[in-house]
């Protein structure tokens, strides 16, 4: 992958919004998203536009927690298609309004439960139904889908396979355990990508991780594949325990050094790169003009 071009994804989108003063529950366990989509639309959009007017060649859709059983616990069950069709519509005013009529607009197949929590898992036939129909929802609406945030290799081949069926381009990125670099369900990374083989996924990416844990999965992934790979991280540099890492505790990145990092990413073969918890557009800014298309070579 020498010499490709490196593209730049957006940052946060929960902590962002909270940070902003919106409305926005727990973003592990509740359906924060659709919170957002109905009380705050124009602050979902406003990040949006901030993080393409950064540099993000890449945003994606406020969809994350748009899912049938999180949106069952705020009494939204019934709004699954217009709160996705919200989410995908925000994305693109913002693109419209800001004249960067390049930039991808991405949107989310994310865990269909608790982030985090690979023993919640389902079977693979509610995987593949309740993705099969999340991916009819945003066919059309969006560039690609995002399996992201995911702990096991049955969710991501389930995403793939329903993205495969919608038409839509798929990329997969992984959550990894805080104590070695594997998928929280005890999966390595080389495992996971094999169980993807069949399947046209695009790219291979980790997120929401410490930006410590991110060097070795992505040598981990340039070792599996000769697709691209990125990462998106948290703020944060490590986390010992998940309460360090929800509360992004310990030594946070600014802008620059959230960038000098990304640096030693690139090294390692991402051209993908991006962040995640704790992250904003400054930090966006400082990777797009380290590393973007329009960055002195």
């Amino acid at each position: 992958m020498a010499g490709s071009r490196i593209r730049i994804l957006d940052g946060a989108m929960g902590t962002e919004l909270k940070a902003r003063g919106a409305a926005v529950p727990d973003y592990r366990s509740s359906a924060w998203s659709a919170v957002a989509l109905v009380h705050d639309p124009g602050t979902v959009k406003q990040v949006h536009r901030d993080y393409i007017e950064a540099g993000a060649d890449v945003v994606t859709a406020n969809n994350y927690a748009v899912v049938p059983r999180l949106l069952s616990r705020v009494g939204m069950q019934d709004r699954l298609e217009e709160l996705t069709h919200t989410a995908c519509r925000l994305a693109r005013a913002a693109r419209d309004e800001s004249g960067r009529s390049a930039v991808t607009i991405a949107a989310s197949l994310p865990p269909l439960d608790t982030t985090y929590r690979p023993d919640l898992v389902r079977a693979d036939a509610e995987l593949d139904e309740t993705y099969g129909r999340l991916a009819r929802l945003l066919a059309g609406e969006v560039d690609l889908v995002l399996a992201e945030t995911l702990t096991t290799a049955r969710e991501a081949v389930a995403a793939a396979r329903a993205a495969e069926r919608a038409g839509l381009a798929v990329w997969v990125s992984w959550n990894l355990a805080l104590d070695e670099p594997v998928l929280r369900g005890g999966e390595s990374l080389t495992s996971a990508v094999r169980a993807l083989d069949e399947l046209p996924v695009k790219a291979f990416l980790v997120n929401c991780v410490p930006t410590g844990h991110v060097i070795e999965a992505l040598r981990e992934l340039r070792a599996a594949t000769d697709r691209p790979i990125g990462a998106y991280a948290n703020s944060c540099t490590s986390a010992p325990d998940q309460d360090a890492l929800d509360a992004c505790a310990g030594t946070t990145l600014g802008p620059e050094a959230y960038a000098d990092v990304a640096a030693t990413w690139i090294a390692a073969g991402a051209t993908l790169i991006g962040g995640c918890c704790d992250t904003n557009p400054a930090h966006i800014a400082a990777l797009a003009r380290r590393f973007g298309s329009d960055a002195a070579r």
